[in-house]
C-alpha cells in the first residue's frame, strides 16, 4: 500500500479503538453467495478531527455553513467478496436528490461481480459509498469529508488497498474533485488519498451552478432544492462568500491535485445536458490538463433512437419538443448503467481497474454517438 496511508490507518485505528469513530463502531453487513454489503455510518466531524481538516470556510465572518443539517448522520455502504484482500478500492460520489442504496447499491454489485472477469487484472477491488450531511441538500465540502471518511473506513478494513478510483457524478463530481484535494490533510505527506478520477457530468464551478439555480429556481423544484443546499453549504451567495465557493470549485483545484498525486483523469459529459452545461467538463478537462494531469475528455453527443435522452438543456429552455427528432444526450441518471453518459464512464473505470487504460496520453477528447463508428477514438492505441 502507499506508504504515506499508514500513518492515516493508523490513527483511524487508535479513534476507533477508542470509540472516536462512530464508522467503526455502528456497522452491519449481509452477504449474497461470496460477496458482503456492509453498511456503516460515518462521522466526519470526529473521524477527521485530529487532521483539522475543516479550516475556515470563508474570511468573511458572516460565512458559517449550517449545522443543523448535519443529522441524521450518512449511510455508507462497503462491498466486497468474501475473504478476498482487495488491491483496489472505487469510491462513488453521487449527485443530488439520489442515496446510495437506492442509486448506486446495484452498481457496485454488478461491478465486483463483473471484475471478477477481467483479462488482466481480475478480481482484488472493493466499492465504497456513502450518502452526505444534509444529503438532498448541495453538500459539496460536507460531502467530500464525508467521503474521505468512508475512504477511510475502507482502508482501516482493508490495508492491503494500493489504488485508489474516485468515481463522482454531477453533483458528486464537485464532491469528489474537492475531497481530491482536501484528503492530502490526512497523509503524512501531503498526497492525496486518490489515485485516479473519473468526473461524470459533473460540477466544477459551484458559482456557475449557483447562478444557474437562482435563475430556475422558479421553475423548477431541483433548481431551488440546489440553491437553497448551496447557501445551507457556504454560508451565503457567491457575492458574500467567494472563497467558500471556490473551495469548493475543482475546476480551480487542478494544480492542487497535480501536486496532490493524481495520476490520470476521465472527463464525461453530455453536449446537452439540462443541469450541469458541458461547459464545465470542458472548463474541468481544460484545468487537468493544463495542470499535466493526463486526461481523456469524453463528449456525449447522440443517444440511440427512442433512448431517454436525460434532462436536455433544450427540455430547460422550454424546447424539448425538439428533443425526439435532435436525439442529442442529456443528463443522464446516475441509477442508469445504460445511459450513453453513465456507459462510458463505466467502461473507462474497467479499464482503469484491468489495467488497460492508457495514461500515457497527455490528452485525448473523443465524441460518441450512435452514427460514429465505435473504433474511432483508438485512445489506447496511441503512444505519448
Amino acid at each position: 500500500m502507499k506508504y504515506p496511508h499508514i500513518l492515516v490507518l493508523g490513527l483511524i485505528a487508535t479513534l476507533a479503538a477508542c470509540g472516536g469513530s462512530s464508522s467503526s463502531s455502528s456497522s452491519s453487513s449481509s452477504s449474497s453467495a461470496s460477496y458482503v454489503t456492509e453498511t456503516f455510518t460515518t462521522n466526519a466531524a470526529v473521524d477527521l478531527a485530529a487532521f483539522n481538516i475543516a479550516g475556515p470556510m470563508d474570511i468573511n465572518p458572516l460565512c458559517v455553513p449550517d449545522t443543523a443539517s448535519n443529522l441524521p448522520l450518512p449511510e455508507g455502504l462497503l462491498v466486497y467478496k468474501k475473504g478476498e484482500l482487495p488491491t483496489r478500492l472505487v469510491v462513488f460520489a453521487h449527485g443530488i436528490g439520489h442515496t446510495v442504496r437506492k442509486s448506486w447499491l446495484p452498481h457496485m454489485l454488478r461491478e465486483i461481480r463483473l471484475a471478477r472477469s477481467f483479462e488482466n487484472n481480475p478480481g482484488n477491488v472493493a466499492f465504497v459509498t456513502t450518502d452526505y450531511r444534509d444529503n438532498l441538500g448541495f453538500p459539496t465540502l460536507r460531502g467530500a469529508h464525508d467521503t474521505i471518511a468512508a475512504t477511510l473506513h475502507a482502508m482501516n478494513k482493508f490495508p492491503s488497498i494500493e489504488t485508489v478510483y474516485m468515481f463522482g457524478v454531477s453533483m458528486g463530481g464537485s464532491i469528489s474533485g474537492t475531497a481530491i484535494v482536501e484528503s492530502t490533510a490526512v497523509t503524512a505527506d501531503g498526497s492525496s488519498l486518490y489515485d485516479y478520477w473519473l468526473d461524470v457530468e459533473g460540477v466544477s464551478q459551484l458559482i456557475e451552478t449557483y447562478a444557474e439555480a437562482t435563475a430556475a429556481a422558479s421553475i423548477s423544484e431541483t433548481a431551488a432544492q440546489a440553491q437553497a443546499g448551496i447557501e445551507r453549504e457556504t454560508g451565503g451567495n457567491p457575492l458574500i462568500c467567494p472563497l467558500a465557493y471556490e473551495r469548493r470549485s475543482p475546476a480551480y483545484q487542478a494544480a492542487e491535485m497535480k501536486l496532490a498525486g493524481l495520476r490520470a483523469a476521465t472527463v464525461v459529459h453530455a453536449i446537452n445536458d439540462g443541469l450541469v452545461p458541458h461547459n464545465q467538463g470542458r472548463v474541468m478537462a481544460s484545468g487537468l490538463t493544463t495542470a499535466g494531469i493526463p486526461t481523456q475528455f469524453f463528449t456525449i453527443v447522440g443517444i440511440p433512437p427512442f433512448q431517454d435522452p436525460g434532462s436536455t438543456g433544450t427540455g430547460t429552455l422550454g424546447l424539448g419538443d425538439a428533443d425526439p427528432y435532435l436525439n442529442l444526450a442529456g443528463h443522464g441518471s446516475e441509477a442508469q448503467a445504460y445511459h450513453p453518459v453513465m456507459r462510458v464512464a463505466f467502461e473507462n473505470m474497467r479499464k482503469m481497474l484491468d489495467g488497460t487504460y492508457n495514461e500515457t496520453v497527455p490528452y485525448f477528447e473523443c465524441v460518441v454517438d450512435p452514427n460514429i463508428p465505435s473504433d474511432s477514438c483508438p485512445v489506447d492505441q496511441l503512444q505519448p
